[in-house]
Parts: structure tokens; C-alpha cells; sequence
């Protein structure tokens, strides 16, 4: 192995793996689907008028689902690996555009979610682990276990009331804004695209929706990043380089910073676990809100019996996961030196 190889063999090794881990879930995604109860031919099939054994093998011929299932499953591999995840036998559009006219909107919805959970637990993490009072201490824990404990949708519900129905100070929830209004398409990001046709009109209505659903996400799912974090930051304020740095005259903010980059690594992994679990449990979120993300297309999609949507959906967020988890890896590898390429701990 050539010394390049050598060095550089631990994130080499997860990219080239990547694909394979794919290829895995994408299968498994396959045979999972078909557990599904019911025949999504006589879904589609009008049995009003009677129909013969001819109607359902043409019709399940149409969906794909006719031959055997591994006869099924070859099918499902050659259109997959030229990036074609079929046509759903319900909308009649291809799956790949059913899923990215709604996936951009759910990525958007979640990373704001968690960048504000980002900067909130890092504001309670340095107010836990540099201030001794036990009255705030106390305050800090409840939050903490009250907002651990109540499900985000639960949290919704009560601001829908709270502020729609008895403050009105937010605005109707029938989606990302008023039914009048047309959303730009340039990317598939709603907020994103306003900024970039310049519509302020449009942007001004999407924040005015967005502030309720972003803080329930915030507020619920920041104690978890919060108490890694707290975590991780007390155990590096007394660690040997925390102290090192210390004595050798390092000014406050490089300290700060060392202390807050050895911390954050199980913060980081934790941050890309919540990201996936949310790209597919925020659909009640975005239904309560009218939003209409990935997630309902999910929900659509097992209801009418929509094998070839859901298992595309499936491959979809499965992929994006594990790119989330691979840059995740990445992450880590620059902000723990242990796992930098040619270092070696001996010991």
C-alpha cells in the first residue's frame, strides 16, 4: 500500500463503501415494501364492472409488479442504477420528481430546525458549565426534561391554539403562504428561492409561517444536543490540553475554541442521527402546517398502495441519510485529531 493509501485509508474506505451501503438499503427497501398489506393491482384495477384475468396482469404489467418478485426485483435494479426510480401508478409522474419537488422543502424545514437547536444548546451548554448558580441550574434542568419528554407535535398542537386561535399572531396554517401567492421554483428550497427572484413579498409571508413550526422543532429537540454537549465540555474544561493551552498563555478565545472543538464530536454524531429521523418525522409537523413536504408523499403513497412511490421514496432518504452519516464521519475526522489521516494512537 502506497503511503498516500495508507494515510488516507480511513475516509478513502467509507467513500468507496458508500455506494455498497446504498445498494443494501435500497434492496432491503424493495422487499420491505412488499409487506405491505393489500394488492396494489385490485387498488388500481376498476372491479365495478367486472374484469378479467387479462385487466390484472396488464395492469400489474403497467405498475411493474408483474413476474415473479425476483423477477421484480431485476427490474427494480435496472431502472435504479440509471437513476430511475419508475412511475407512480397513482400521479403518473415519474417517482424521482415526485420526490424532489418535496424533498427540498422538508431538507430546508429541518436543517433550519437544527441549526437553531445548534445555537441554542451551544448558549445553554456554556451558560451550564461557566456559571455555579444552583437556581438557574435548576430552571435549565426542567426545560430540559419537559421539552425531552413532549413530543413535538404535542408542542405544535398547544402553539397552534396558543397563538392561531386565541392570540392571533401567527397566521392561518394552509401552508407556506397565503393560497394567493405563488412559490418561486428555481432550487426546490422555498425560502432560498424568494432571496433569489427577489420576491420579499413572498419571503415576509414564508418567515411569518415558519417562526411557529421552527421553534417547536428548537425547542424540543435542543436538550439532546444540549446535554451531549454539556457533556462533552465538562469533561475537556479539566483535560490535559485544556489545561495545557492554559499555562502556556493562550488567550481566552483560543481556549474557548480548543475546549469547544474536542467537545462537539459526539454532539456532531448526534446532530446527524437527528437530522435523518427527521427528514421523515417531521410529516406531522408539515401536515399541521399545511406545508406538504416528503413526508406526506410517504403517507399518500402507503395509503393508495403505491408500491413503486414508497419504495423510491425509501431509496431516496435512505441515500440521503447515509451521506449525512458520511459527512458526519468527515466532521469528526477534522475536529478530533485522533482520526486525522496518518495519526496513530499507540497505547
Amino acid at each position: 500500500m502506497t503511503p498516500f493509501l495508507a494515510r488516507h485509508r480511513w475516509w478513502l474506505t467509507r467513500t468507496l463503501v458508500l455506494p455498497l451501503h446504498i445498494a443494501v438499503f435500497a434492496s432491503v427497501a424493495f422487499f420491505l415494501v412488499r409487506l405491505v398489506p393489500g394488492d396494489p393491482v385490485m387498488a388500481r384495477v376498476d372491479a365495478s364492472g367486472g374484469f378479467t384475468q387479462e385487466d390484472y396482469a396488464r395492469a400489474a404489467e403497467q405498475m411493474g409488479l408483474s413476474g415473479s418478485v425476483w423477477e421484480q426485483f431485476g427490474r427494480f435494479w435496472s431502472e435504479l442504477i440509471t437513476f430511475d426510480l419508475g412511475t407512480s401508478p397513482v400521479t403518473g409522474r415519474p417517482v424521482w420528481e415526485e420526490v424532489m419537488t418535496r424533498l427540498p422543502s422538508t431538507i430546508e424545514l429541518v436543517t433550519l430546525g437544527l441549526l437553531g437547536s445548534v445555537v441554542l444548546a451551544l448558549v445553554l451548554a456554556l451558560i451550564t458549565v461557566s456559571t455555579r448558580s444552583p437556581r438557574l441550574h435548576a430552571v435549565l434542568r426542567g426545560y430540559g426534561k419537559l421539552a425531552g419528554s413532549v413530543p413535538d407535535f404535542a408542542v405544535a398542537i398547544l402553539g397552534l391554539v396558543l397563538f392561531f386561535v386565541v392570540l392571533q399572531v401567527i397566521p392561518a396554517p394552509l401552508g407556506r403562504v397565503d393560497p394567493r401567492m405563488a412559490l418561486p421554483d428555481v432550487t426546490g428550497f422555498p425560502l432560498l428561492d424568494s432571496v433569489i427572484t427577489g420576491r420579499w413579498d413572498v419571503l415576509e409571508a414564508m418567515v411569518a409561517r415558519y417562526v411557529l413550526p421552527l421553534s417547536v422543532l428548537v425547542l424540543v429537540h435542543t436538550p439532546s444536543l444540549w446535554r451531549q454537549l454539556s457533556l462533552g465540555l465538562s469533561e475537556q474544561v479539566t483535560a490535559a490540553p485544556t489545561l495545557f493551552k492554559v499555562a502556556s498563555g493562550a488567550t481566552r478565545l483560543s481556549v474557548y475554541l480548543s475546549v469547544l472543538r474536542r467537545a462537539s464530536a459526539s454532539s456532531v454524531v448526534m446532530l446527524g442521527a437527528m437530522f435523518g429521523g427527521l427528514i421523515g418525522g417531521v410529516v406531522v409537523i408539515e401536515e399541521l402546517f399545511g406545508f406538504g413536504g416528503v413526508g406526506q408523499f410517504a403517507i399518500t403513497s402507503v395509503e393508495q398502495l403505491d408500491f413503486v412511490g414508497l419504495q423510491g421514496f425509501l431509496v431516496v432518504v435512505a441515500g440521503l441519510c447515509l451521506l449525512v452519516f458520511f459527512l458526519v464521519d468527515l466532521v469528526n475526522m477534522i475536529l478530533d485529531p485522533r482520526r486525522r489521516p496518518g495519526v496513530r494512537m499507540d497505547g
